[in-house]
């Protein structure tokens, strides 16, 4: 049943920029609290595996198990059906092959069930679920043109649209910006006497290069997913090979600080080769490929802070990636998508509709401060003075997590740490005393007596 604000402001219609992840879980939120949502996409989804609006899409996408966790409660069933189409199950600790910040991941046969699923099917089951509702309806090939702003615009009422060379005027009491990185949100705004919000931004000037294969039939090895990270300074390329529907693997090499993998053939094999670990070139030499190679540059960091105004339009809000988008490498853009929405739904159930946008805004930012400094910590680093002199803080942390890496072969420690990079538990869980205190004590005597930090055993060929 559909929640109502107060009388002056009703909670009929909502309307949702953006077709996305981010828009696909805030419209499964809404469809809870007004009577119609309308979600605007310029895109034909049904045209096939790939859309114009998310060249994202062709590389590797990893649902974090925190975003495992919302979607098995907000669209039941749907986690059945993916493993019914072929996305393969996956048991994070005991079937991945990881390099995390220099160190190999030990092996643990643990209770961390998730599943690996392509981008395309994913967000192509969801929009189904959702156009199962009544009350939920798509608009594909509407391009957003503008806001639709009150006489003294203080209120957004709706969004101007065209579609086949025809203008569409759709009215709403909430309108929802998950347009993404591209977002024209702060022109809109400024055109109508707001001000731009402030913006950070951290480019470590990350490059990808992906291409798909077929695994091979009886194909054997210790591993189902590979994920090789960076580590600074002297590890500047990784990778990661997934597993998903179709027997296919999605190999994504990743590279730092421009050290971009190349998108021709022998480019590319020769940048596999050069990896630590012998298992992303062993998978590719023994796989039929299935596309071409494609790269993606469009990998920075970037905060539009919203909850810093202090004048905010009624009946918007903006979430997404136009608020807030992070470096694809830590996987980390579609499982806040889904705790978006968590905030999303709580605001809804707790303020009074007049309220609405700045009190999400805030507390959404509150919610990002979290996978914003785990993206950005190590980034900032690669970044050098380009991201500007990174806080006390900041380089604590990267220090303390240099040393949380290398007790990851205790059990302990390392399921602390899976369960921070895959935001199921907060940062501070990494200080619990028992992990804390020795690395403390370490950490201390090197800046009273220095010493200098052993490259892992584990990296030297």
């Amino acid at each position: 049943m559909a929640l109502f604000g107060s009388e002056d402001q009703p909670r009929r219609s909502a309307v949702v920029l953006g077709g996305g992840m981010a828009g696909l879980f805030a419209a499964n939120v809404l469809a809870d609290h007004f009577e119609r949502v309308t979600v605007v996409e310029r895109d034909d989804c049904g045209a096939g595996e790939w859309r114009p609006g998310v060249p994202q899409s062709r590389h590797v996408h990893v649902l974090l198990l925190r975003g495992v966790q919302i979607l098995r409660r907000r669209f039941p069933g749907l986690e059945e059906e993916l493993l019914a189409l072929g996305a393969p199950p996956l048991n994070w600790l005991k079937e991945t092959a990881a390099l995390a910040a220099g160190g190999w991941l030990p092996r643990y046969d643990l209770d961390l069930l998730g599943y690996s699923v392509s981008r395309y099917l994913l967000e192509r089951q969801m929009r189904e679920h959702l156009q199962r509702s009544d009350n939920i309806h798509f608009r594909y090939g509407h391009r957003v043109t503008n806001l639709c702003f009150d006489g003294d615009s203080s209120r957004i009422s709706g969004v101007i649209c065209t579609a086949d060379e025809q203008t569409v005027t759709l009215r709403a009491d909430l309108t929802v910006d998950a347009s993404g990185r591209s977002s024209r949100l702060p022109r809109w705004l400024e055109e109508f006497g707001y001000a731009a919000p402030r913006e950070s931004a951290v480019n470590a000037d990350v490059g990808y290069a992906t291409r798909w294969y077929r695994i091979p039939a009886g194909w054997q090895a210790d591993w189902k997913m590979v994920l090789l990270g960076t580590r600074y300074p002297d590890i500047s390329g990784g990778a990661v090979v997934q597993p998903v529907e179709g027997n296919r693997w999605v190999v994504t090499l990743v590279g730092y600080a421009g050290n971009h993998p190349p998108t021709d053939e022998a480019g590319f094999e020769a940048f596999a080769r050069g990896l630590i670990g012998p298992q992303v070139w062993d998978a590719m030499s023994a796989a039929e490929p299935l596309s071409d190679i494609r790269g993606y540059r469009r990998t920075e960091n970037h905060w539009r802070h919203f909850e810093s105004l202090n004048r905010w339009p009624q009946g918007l809000i903006a979430l997404g990636d136009s608020v807030c988008a992070f470096n694809p490498v830590y996987a980390q853009g579609m499982t806040v998508s889904a705790l978006s929405a968590e905030v999303l739904d709580a605001v809804l159930r707790g303020s009074p509709s007049a309220e609405l946008g700045l009190v999400f805004q805030r507390k959404l930012a509150k919610m990002l401060q979290t996978p914003w400094r785990l993206a950005t910590s190590d980034d900032f680093r690669w970044a050098g003075r380009a991201a500007g002199d990174a806080s006390f803080l900041d380089r604590f942390m990267h220090r303390y997590v240099e040393k949380v890496v290398d007790r990851i072969h205790r059990q302990d420690t390392c399921l602390t740490f899976f369960n921070v990079a895959h935001l199921i538990s907060p940062p501070i869980s990494l200080f619990r005393p028992g992990l804390a205190l020795p690395i403390l004590w370490s950490m201390a005597r090197a800046a009273v007596f220095g010493g200098r930090r052993a490259r892992p055993a584990a990296l030297i060929r």
